[in-house]
């Protein structure tokens, strides 16, 4: 039996333009099953890449993001790259350009292009869940390298 997807994921995918330069390439739906996960933070986390440039996504990188408690993002900038999370899980406190913040379950932390930031779960028993999309790709790249 197929896997049945969301209609909204459908419509979503539909509403992407795909042109003739980019069909060869450009994949409109990307199963996490087909998508590679790779060790992050030492081993306290994991991205799984979904689309990207590998997978014909030139506008916007999508990730998801699974993080163990205690994980810490240390402090870093992404020049080019808006970048966007929607937490599923968990609870994490976010340092964005200076201003502490907190994020849990539904919802969006928007990190404009530029700005220094880091992160901190909080949550003591649950990992912390992420859909996470840079608005101009190129950022996710550095999940690749192999874990430290």
């Amino acid at each position: 039996m197929r896997p049945v997807l969301p209609l909204s994921v459908l419509a979503l995918a539909a509403a992407l333009p795909v042109t003739a330069a980019d069909a060869p390439a450009a994949r409109v739906v990307v199963a996490r099953e087909s998508a590679q996960t790779y060790p992050i933070l030492g081993g306290k986390g994991e991205a799984t890449l979904l689309l990207n440039a590998e997978t014909g996504s030139k506008e916007a990188a999508l990730s998801v993001l699974t993080l163990a408690p205690g994980a810490e993002v240390p402090q870093h900038v992404h020049e080019g790259s808006a970048e966007l999370l929607y937490i599923e899980s968990g609870t994490c406190e976010l340092v964005v350009g200076g201003v502490k913040v907190q994020a849990g379950p539904g919802s969006a932390v928007r990190i404009p292009a530029g700005v220094p930031h880091s992160a901190r779960v909080t949550s003591a028993v649950q990992s912390l869940r992420a859909v996470q999309v840079y608005v101009g790709p190129g950022p996710e790249q550095r999940f690749r390298a192999p874990a430290k």
